[in-house]
């Protein structure tokens, strides 16, 4: 069985039952002890240097309306160009205040009602919903398991696409499959996608959450310069460094001064900006706390390597290989319950319902956790299926 690293920064467990954690409290109460393993938040500590940051922002006392530090695109630039080889500029970067609205924004820039909206499916489920709430056409791409990897149905994506497909949604890294897309099928998606004039949007907000050492996120948008052009590339330090309650910061990555506009009167007026404590987080994860996220990977991996080898000796539960994301997608068709998302609750713990994000028949489990509650989760999984 895998084994955590003998000593880390996570090994004194934090206790989040009593906090307002919406992971823990939403399905927990005191009659009735549940796990949160659902919504996509850690429960590790975020760096001391960003706890720091914070701090040293609160002693300045006044709070009014915030504009991005000096130096702060800067610092995002330099990361983008350090870790991806991807140039950008300053005057791309629309700050956001958050990934969710940019996929509703992204989705309606261009085209008119009924015009589509393709993504992947199984997905997080906003990309599933957004062509419903934006008053276009869903067209899904459908995912399969091939050789033990989940794989877009390119071929189906082929015959769906056309001049009135106005934008596709990518998760890569891929929630929930936890898949980091290779460059061949991220150029095949482009190719489909500039044949017929189909923006990208592209939620990378996992790119620094690889777990495998053999994989390597690719920004699609840094392929080529004609991908680049037709691309909307959304980006955070919420994920990596745990930051969501920190208040909304996302960055949209707009290269064409065109769509970047048409990004900006969607989201005029409906969009909050960012505060000034978010970015002072964000500067400050992005600039100083690698060596943190590089041990916040090695105890996710750890956690992974566990998990993976405790769901294949469960009879009636599979899942594939976490290449990337901190989320697993477990396959429950086989386990004989009727309703395992309600079975598993019942027995404490809170996972996330595959139905919501395109495949009732998985569950999603989030397993950033302290090492002893993902062993208390998988015990209860156990007893929930005896």
């Amino acid at each position: 069985m895998p084994n955590k690293t003998n000593s880390s920064l996570f090994d004194s467990p934090i206790e989040r039952r009593a906090s307002d954690s919406t992971k823990w409290s939403r399905f927990s109460s005191k009659e009735h002890d549940v796990i949160g393993a659902w919504i996509a938040d850690m429960d590790l500590p975020t760096s001391d240097k960003i706890i720091d940051a914070i701090k040293d922002r609160l002693d300045e006392r006044v709070f009014g309306y915030s504009e991005p530090p000096d130096q702060f695109f800067d610092v995002v630039i330099n990361r983008l160009e350090k870790k991806y080889g991807w140039t950008t500029k300053q005057e791309w970067f629309v700050p956001q205040p958050g990934v969710v609205p940019s996929l509703f924004f992204a989705s309606n820039c261009f085209g008119d009602t009924g015009d589509g909206v393709m993504a992947a499916r199984p997905n997080y489920r906003y990309f599933l919903e957004t062509a419903e709430h934006t008053g276009r056409t869903f067209q899904p791409v459908d995912c399969q398991v091939n050789h033990g990897r989940w794989e877009m149905d390119f071929d189906q994506m082929h015959q769906t696409i056309s001049p009135r497909t106005k934008t596709f949604l990518l998760c890569n890294p891929h929630n929930p499959v936890g898949r980091v897309l290779d460059q061949q099928e991220l150029e095949t998606i482009a190719d489909a996608c500039l044949a017929n004039g189909t923006i990208i949007c592209s939620d990378e907000i996992h790119a620094d959450l690889v777990l495998d050492t053999d994989k390597q996120h690719v920004p699609i948008a840094s392929l080529d310069p004609s991908i680049e052009k037709k691309s909307i590339t959304l980006i955070s330090a919420s994920k990596a460094f745990n930051l969501p309650a920190i208040g909304g910061l996302s960055l949209a990555i707009i290269p064409d001064q065109d769509i970047r506009a048409a990004f900006q009167k969607r989201a005029y007026g409906v969009a909050t900006h960012p505060g000034a404590l978010a970015y002072a987080a964000t500067m400050t994860a992005f600039e100083e706390c690698d060596d943190w996220l590089t041990e916040a990977i090695g105890y996710l991996r750890d956690n992974r390597d566990y998990l993976e080898a405790q769901i294949t000796g469960i009879d009636g539960l599979a899942m594939t290989h976490v290449e990337a994301t901190f989320l697993a997608w477990i396959d429950v068709s086989n386990s004989g319950l009727r309703n395992p998302l309600s079975t598993f609750l019942d027995h404490g713990v809170a996972l996330s319902d595959g139905a919501d994000m395109g495949n009732p028949d998985h569950v999603r489990l989030n397993f950033a956790c302290h090492r002893s509650t993902l062993e208390e989760i998988v015990r209860r999984l156990k007893t929930g299926l005896s």
